[in-house]
């Protein structure tokens, strides 16, 4: 299936001709990530549709950013040229996974635009998602920033698989959301199960079903190849020998399968003996390791919401929680009752903490 660039943009811009805001979708970065094609290949195909009257400029406001920026909107004729064009490809067929389905009710299954299918098609005619299909939730954090970055460039790099620890509270699952949020890419999140191999392939197979999978457990390897995903396995820590195996063996599929990746959470204190690999790897760069650290004492002020806090109490708190997101967190909203149940606080600890919080200097 052959579209110009023009059609690629008509369709993009479609589904957002009577958007009441400023969409960052209708400005020339949002159309080349919507629409597949290089960022610099859009000015020209846009100029074309102004020139024929299918497309308007206009100048607007992003919410969260203070300058004017340059949207493309769809005129009359646009909209129908562009519902025209929708309409003769919606009972194509495409491939998804290992079946042909039509791109109209492929768009009704994953409940997107058609357009959104057809800007994912490959060069073999094949729809793979642009984005995870997760709902990731919108996370603020605090000195992360190198993470991401690190994170952004083993997405890039050959390596198959990486590993991030960190002790309990220390942002590896807010870390992993807001670097799905970035990665722009097929993905899926999956929660381990620490106790039974059996539930952690059926959660594979049922997550992977979002990307064409068949949702059989028993052919997560076909199913891997053909989707090559970026895999998330968030609670990794101190599991059964059987699901040591399982991951072993996803870690392998994704490795024989170039573009696939796999990400996992895992506990600092995860035992030797619960890894899925083993030095040969390491030394061959297969995984990568990543261990995230406690926040600074200036991190830590800026968690805690009290930029006039009195050095003292500061250290206080920087000594005890050693910059832990979870327990700063706890601090700040003032809830006692959680900071007992996750850390080991001693009652008097934590009524320090909780009044060390709002000391003024």
């Amino acid at each position: 299936m052959l579209l110009t660039a023009a059609e690629r943009v008509l369709l993009h811009l479609l589904p957002l001709w009577n958007a009441k805001d400023v969409a960052r979708e209708a400005t020339q970065e949002g159309i080349a990530e919507g629409t597949g094609l290089r960022r610099s290949h859009v000015p020209r195909a846009v100029k074309r549709l102004v020139a024929d009257a299918s497309v308007d400029v206009r100048e607007g406001r992003i919410r969260g950013r203070g300058r004017k920026v340059r949207v493309y909107v769809l005129t009359e004729p646009g909209i129908r040229r562009a519902r025209e064009l929708l309409t003769g490809l919606e009972s194509e067929e495409v491939l998804f996974g290992d079946r042909r389905v039509a791109i109209g009710a492929l768009a009704a299954e994953l409940h997107v635009n058609p357009s959104e299918v057809v800007a994912g098609l490959d060069d073999e005619g094949g729809y793979r998602p642009r984005r995870t299909a997760l709902a990731v939730p919108e996370t603020q954090l605090i000195e992360r920033e190198a993470d991401l970055r690190a994170l952004a460039e083993w997405l890039r790099a050959p390596s198959p698989a990486a590993v991030v620890y960190g002790s309990r509270g220390m942002g590896k699952t807010a870390l992993g959301h807001a670097f799905l949020a970035t990665a722009r890419r097929p993905a899926v999140w999956v929660d381990v199960s620490p106790e039974d191999p059996s539930a952690l392939r059926h959660d594979i197979a049922a997550s992977l079903r979002s990307l064409g999978g068949s949702g059989d457990p028993d052919v997560l390897e076909r199913d891997i190849t053909a989707a090559r995903p970026l895999l998330v396995f968030d609670g990794y820590g101190e599991v059964v020998e059987g699901v040591v195996d399982a991951v072993r063996s996803v870690f392998a599929w994704v490795a024989a399968s170039p573009g696939a990746k796999l990400l996992v959470l895992a506990q600092e204190a995860t035992p030797s003996y619960c890894r899925f690999y083993g030095a040969a790897e390491m030394r061959k760069g297969s995984v990568l390791e990543f261990r995230l650290k406690g926040l600074s004492p200036e991190g830590t002020k800026r968690l805690l919401g009290n930029p006039g806090i009195r050095e003292e109490a500061l250290r206080q708190v920087y000594l005890l929680t050693k910059g832990c997101p979870l327990y700063l967190t706890l601090i700040r909203d003032g809830d006692a009752a959680r900071l007992r149940e996750v850390s080991r606080f001693t009652p008097a600890e934590i009524r320090l903490l909780l009044f060390s919080r709002g000391a003024q200097a």
